[in-house]
């Protein structure tokens, strides 16, 4: 799987280096959103965060041509985005106000960053369930809500709702096969 997306990443850098528009938008459209929140980690201001991102975006577009061997375009943009953020920080001279410790430690950003990609996988699964399935996991397994309220709630018998749950544990597990920590949460339910 981590090589498909390396594949289908390296695909996308090079069309962007030919000038592809499309390849453009597939990136703009893949990483806008987590980069404003990456951003605003550091700005604590939406508006500034959103700037920040569409320039990010809009440098690699203008600069394409000149972009060299990027093995890793998600690295290459987050860090594109750390540096414009302290860069505004020190030009607004907020950065001797900036609690280091909190925002700016390496460890913090790699687990903010974690954390995100793992959200990320983990609703990418969720969506490939059958509406079914997803909604009685999601109830049983993520709101913590009892079968027979389930089964009441979408008027169902208690059995369609462990079957459906367990079908749902089934189908993750095959969709998240790659990933060890999902594999152990979901031997746990």
């Amino acid at each position: 799987m981590k090589n498909s997306k390396l594949n289908i990443t390296s695909s996308l850098v090079s069309l962007l280096k030919n000038g592809d528009r499309n390849a453009y938008k597939t990136i703009f459209d893949a990483y806008y959103k987590r980069l404003y929140v990456f951003a605003l980690k550091y700005v604590e201001d939406s508006y500034m965060a959103e700037e920040i991102v569409e320039n990010v975006l809009f440098i690699l577009w203008q600069k394409r041509h000149k972009m060299g061997d990027i093995d890793n375009l998600k690295s290459y943009l987050y860090a594109m985005v750390r540096n414009t953020s302290l860069d505004y920080l020190k030009n607004q001279k907020k950065f001797e106000r900036y609690d280091k410790e909190k925002h700016d430690s390496i460890h913090f950003m790699e687990q903010f960053i974690i954390e995100e990609e793992t959200h990320a996988i983990l609703f990418q699964a969720l969506e490939s369930l059958p509406s079914k399935c997803r909604k009685v996991f999601e109830l049983s397994c993520i709101e913590g809500v009892k079968y027979a309220d389930i089964a009441e709630d979408l008027q169902i018998s208690l059995n369609t709702v462990k079957s459906q749950r367990a079908r749902a544990i089934e189908l993750l597990r095959i969709h998240l096969k790659n990933y060890p920590l999902f594999q152990i949460l979901l031997a746990s339910l």
